[in-house]
């Protein structure tokens, strides 16, 4: 038999954690998505012979990509 008080506490837990799962990858997904569109770029340029253009431009749209999912799945949050 379990006490009455460790039941509630444990579903407080659950539902806590099932509640800031959406956000737990945010940051590893922004990260990903930079490091991505950085490497990207990078092998562009080495390909094209065009030094930082395609690095620049590839890091500023993956980073542009991040914060829309970011804010997208954010708002989506929000509205619960």
């Amino acid at each position: 038999m379990r006490p009455e008080g460790s039941r509630g506490s444990a579903r407080g837990w659950t539902r806590g954690l099932r509640e800031a799962a959406p956000l737990l990858g945010l940051g590893t997904t922004l990260a990903v998505t930079v490091l991505a569109g950085l490497g990207g770029g990078y092998w562009l340029d080495g390909r094209l012979g065009t030094r930082p253009v395609f690095l620049l431009l590839g890091g500023m749209l993956a980073l542009a990509a991040g914060l829309y999912h970011f804010f997208k799945t954010v708002a989506r949050l929000q509205k619960r």
